[in-house]
This record gives C-alpha cells, structure tokens and sequence, in this order.
C-alpha cells in the first residue's frame, strides 16, 4: 500500500520552489540588482518579501511548503 507522504514531500518542494522564483522574479522587476541578490545570497528572498506586500503573499505559500515537505517527510517514514 503506498502513502501519501511522497506525494505530498514533491508537492510541497514545488511549491517551496515556485514561491521562491516568484519571489526573485519581483525583485527583478522592481530592482535588478535586488533579484541577483535573491539568486545568489542565501535567505535575502526571505528579506526582500518581508519589505513587500505581494511578498508577504508569497512567503505564505513558501511556509506552507516547508509545512507540507515535513509532514510528508514524517508520513515517508
């Protein structure tokens, strides 16, 4: 019988992983240098969405991400 801890474990990594484009894709609309910095430096994708409101948005969604990657990491076991 399988579980759903896999298939949420993928969800959740997507969803991680798009929030934190989309978040670097508007850091280079506002400021280029700032989408660099979201690239190349860890963790300033999560300075720059706490200085913007559709940031805000989006962190949530990362959050519920990590949420769904540890439940899915807990449920694989």
């Amino acid at each position: 019988m399988t579980s759903i801890g896999p298939a949420l474990l993928l969800i959740g990594l997507a969803l991680l992983m798009g929030s934190q484009l989309a978040i670097a894709l508007h850091a280079f609309t506002g400021n280029p240098l700032s989408g660099l910095l979201c690239f190349f430096v860890p963790l300033y994708v999560y300075v720059y969405a706490r200085k913007n409101k559709v940031g805000v948005w989006l962190m949530r969604s990362w959050y519920a991400g990590v949420a769904l990657f540890v439940v899915g990491g807990v449920l694989s076991t």
